[in-house]
């Protein structure tokens, strides 16, 4: 088994869901993160279980600059924790769907709980 589980098409009963499910395990936890509102943030839910329950923890990812949406992808690479995200950083005109992929490192609080994801504009260094 793999830490990323992937993306999940289905999911209900969560806070201000709209769209974009994404769950990965770490350890004994499972971490379902999603998008919420709109202009979207990404929201997070943990678990014991891939089935629930889902206990909401938080916002995990702001608003993305000029971007009405904002979706995630969560990865291990070589030991480390990646947070896959998109913004309209690259192209300032032409709306919010134009989009930039962005990645960030995720880390994690020593009670399991993820700690929100600061956006930078320089992103994550070579990865050797």
């Amino acid at each position: 088994m793999t830490d990323t589980i992937g993306p999940i098409m289905a999911v209900e009963n969560l806070p201000d869901f709209r769209e974009a499910p994404w769950i990965h395990k770490k350890g004994h936890n499972f971490y379902l993160s999603y998008a919420i509102g709109f202009p979207e943030r990404i929201g997070y839910s943990m678990s014991k279980n891939v089935n629930g329950p889902w206990e909401y923890k938080g916002i995990l990812n702001e608003l993305s600059g000029n971007s009405g949406t904002n979706h995630q992808g969560i990865v291990k690479y070589k030991g480390k924790w990646y947070f896959f995200y998109h913004n309209g950083g690259v192209i300032k005109t032409g709306g919010s769907y134009r989009r930039s992929v962005c990645v960030d490192q995720l880390y994690y609080n020593l009670n399991g709980t993820m700690k929100r994801v600061r956006m930078t504009t320089e992103g994550v260094k070579r990865v050797k």
